[in-house]
Parts: structure tokens; sequence; C-alpha cells
């Protein structure tokens, strides 16, 4: 068969078809050992195949897209060949440094480099994922070969971390500490960040296998709450008891009451800037980098009904600041709203009540008045439906309520004509 031949352009990878099955190489006419190698998955990596002395070797560049364009490949290509004419070999001196990258390692390389390669990904996903990282699995993991990590060995680790043997008590200055507790959440949420890291290692080349990818945790216990109508007033009208006779800020009570009136999340509403509020519109419109799913979905726009756009419009907007809730920091937003949020729940007579219930009551509303789902979707951020299909039985009234009008209608239908 003739080899695949052509000058690597974008144009050309792009519309290079994908093979049935196994891989394909399309080889560049004007640089020597310069390729690209076709996966039947679809996947695409730029590669330099070249000998040294009796050997040929194989270099994998990158893979075609983000951050490896084939003007950039090809780049790198011309400066892996120079260094090969004087005698280097970046094939050997990379599985020297694969053999040499142990756990502790591929966490520093993937908090430093993975941001650039991932930037849907978003600041404070990015803040919780070193906290996982470099507070329970660098202590148990961190100095093995990241190569020679097992599946048992990644096992017994996520069930070291679930067992709270990560805890401890670290002095984050001269009079803050964290306290780090683990626990089966903790575990849980440091299982995907690591298999992440590990598939990120893969594709960078630094790492040839993922031991965390085939763990199975047990699913999270859903500890949703549906407030009913009765217990969001009361929280509501808790709320202006509180502030009256200031015993909670009211940069947190109007926050807590945004929540309650959009569905949005505490990061959404309390990190709002006022270039994001749209008041004549009764529209927020956040960047993807600012939403959960906005790495999918793109920018996110918040409706907001007449309260709640009233409840914007008395801000304060005198500052020079953006933010709409900021903090005692300048240039900041306000945080810590969950402990006057307990306390308020306390005084209404409730207990077990998370904020983020606030967003599920909020879903569950509208499910219970028929709203459909990918109507619920989109008022939740949701990047598609199937996160939002755990509302889906509170939307049963109406449909039971259509059930009873058919049967009716048969009933009747089937009744003698002189029937009393």
């Amino acid at each position: 068969m003739q080899p695949h031949t052509a000058k690597i352009s974008k144009r050309v990878v792009d519309a290079f078809p994908i093979p049935q099955a196994g891989e394909t190489v399309l080889w560049d006419t004007e640089i020597k050992g310069f390729g690209v190698r076709v996966y039947a998955t679809g996947r695409k990596v730029y590669i330099l195949r070249y000998r040294r002395g009796q050997q040929q070797r194989t270099l994998t560049i990158g893979t075609h897209g983000s951050p490896w364009t084939p003007e950039q490949a090809r780049t790198k290509a011309q400066v892996l060949l120079a260094e090969i004419i004087t005698g280097g070999d970046p094939a050997s001196d990379k599985k020297a440094e694969r053999q040499a990258m142990t756990v502790g390692k591929l966490i520093d390389a993937y908090l430093a480099d993975g941001p650039a390669t991932k930037p849907a990904k978003r600041a404070s996903t990015w803040k919780a994922d070193k906290s996982n990282l470099e507070r329970h699995l660098c202590p148990i993991l961190g100095s093995r070969l990241a190569d020679e990590v097992s599946k048992a060995d990644a096992a017994k680790a996520i069930q070291a971390i679930t067992d709270g043997k990560t805890a401890r008590t670290v002095k984050t200055g001269p009079r803050g500490v964290a306290r780090i507790s683990g626990g089966a959440g903790t575990a849980r949420r440091t299982r995907i960040t690591a298999a992440a890291m590990f598939a990120w290692g893969i594709e960078h080349e630094l790492i040839k296998t993922n031991p965390f990818a085939a763990i199975k945790l047990a699913a999270a216990p859903l500890k949703e709450r549906d407030l009913s109508p009765a217990e969001l007033r009361a929280i509501w009208e808790t709320l202006a008891v509180h502030e009256a006779e200031h015993r909670i800020n009211p940069t947190f009570a109007d926050g807590i009451r945004l929540l309650m009136l959009t569905g949005a999340r505490k990061s959404e509403i309390l990190g709002l800037r006022w270039s994001e509020v749209d008041l004549g519109r009764r529209m927020l419109t956040l960047p993807p980098e600012r939403t959960k799913a906005g790495g999918k979905t793109g920018e996110r726009r918040i409706r907001l009904s007449a309260e709640a756009a009233n409840i914007l419009a008395r801000r304060d907007h005198s500052s020079d600041g953006d933010q709409v809730f900021p903090g005692l920091k300048g240039g900041q937003h306000a945080t810590g709203v969950l402990r006057p949020f307990k306390r308020v729940c306390k005084a209404a007579g409730l207990s077990g009540v998370r904020i983020h219930d606030l967003r599920h009551s909020y879903a569950s509303a509208l499910a219970s008045n028929g709203v459909s789902l990918p109507i619920i979707a989109k008022a939740l951020g949701h990047s598609g439906t199937r996160a939002t299909e755990r509302y889906a039985h509170l939307g049963d009234d109406p449909i039971q309520a259509a059930a009873a009008q058919v049967a009716d209608l048969v009933f009747n239908a089937t009744q003698p004509a002189n029937a009393a």
C-alpha cells in the first residue's frame, strides 16, 4: 500500500479520513519523519519518526487540537530533528523522564500546565482539584512512581481517604489553620480528580497507565431536600425579621433571597458583578467561566422575576467596585453565607437544610407546575436534561390529572345513553 503523503496543514488533517479499524499515518512531504497518526476513534496525533543507529524510533509530539496545531507540531518536529542531528535522543529522554515521574511530580505538572490545556475548566474547580491532590493523594502516593501505581494501590489510597487517614490540621498562616477531614465525599472527589490527572498525563506522554480509571465507588447518597412552600415562606419571613433586628448582614440576606428566587448556584449569585446585570431586561448574563457547565453551554442567562429585579435594584451601586455582593476585602465578593443561613433556618424551625436545597426546591416547584425538563434544565444552567431527570417524578401530578381526564372520557363513553 502506498503511504499517505501531503503537506500537513489544518485543512488536510481535518479532512483526512478516519480508518475503519486500527490506525493510518499521513506523512508530511516537507519534513522527513514528521506525520500525523490517525486512529479509528478519530484521535489524531502528531509524531516524529527517526533512526538512532540501527533502531527506528517514534516520538509523540501531541494530539491534534488545542494546543497542538499543525504549525506548532511542525516547529516542534524541526527542533527535535536539530537535537537528533547533534546526537540527542528525545525518545530515550522522554522514556527516562517518564520512568522518573512520581505521583507528586505528576500533581505538580498537572496543576501548573493543566489549566492552559483545559481553558473551559473554572478556576474554582482547579482550586478544589489542588486541595484534593495535595492534601489527600500526595501524602499517600506522592513518592511512588506514577507508572508503578497499580489499581490495587489506587483503591487502597481511596479507601484510606474514606477512612479519614489523611485528616489533619494544617497551619495556613500566622493565625490561620485548615482542618482537613477526609471521608467518603472527599474520597469520591479525589478519585475523580486523580483519574482526570492520570488521563491528562497519558495524553501528554508523561505516563502510560491510569490506575484510577476503573475504580468503582458507591454512588453518593442524595441529600437534596424539597422544601415546601410553607418552609420557603418561613425562611423568607425569618430573613426579614433578622435583617430588621440587625442579626444578619443585608448582603447575605439579599443573596439568600436571590438564591430562592432564581435557583442559581451559590457562587453564581454571591460572585455576581454589576456588569452581568441587566435590570432593564430583567436578566443576568454570566460568562462561561462563571458557571459550572459553561464549557459546554457558553453564556448562562438567568431570567429575573420582578421581585428578584427589585432586590438587585435596591443594592448599593455607588461604590467603584463591580461586585454586587462585595466582601470585606476590596475587589472580592462576600463569603461565609452558610453560617448565617443555618442560623436563619434554625430560627425558622427547620433542621437539616442546606443552602443548595434552595436550588433543588426551585427546580421542584417548576416540575410540580408542569414545566418540561428541557425548560428546567435551561433555567438551572444544565448542559442537558440528564442532571434534571431527578425532578421528573415531581411532575407526576399534571400527568395523573390528565390520565384521570382520559379515564373519565372513556368511562362516560361506555355508559348507556339512558343511564341514570
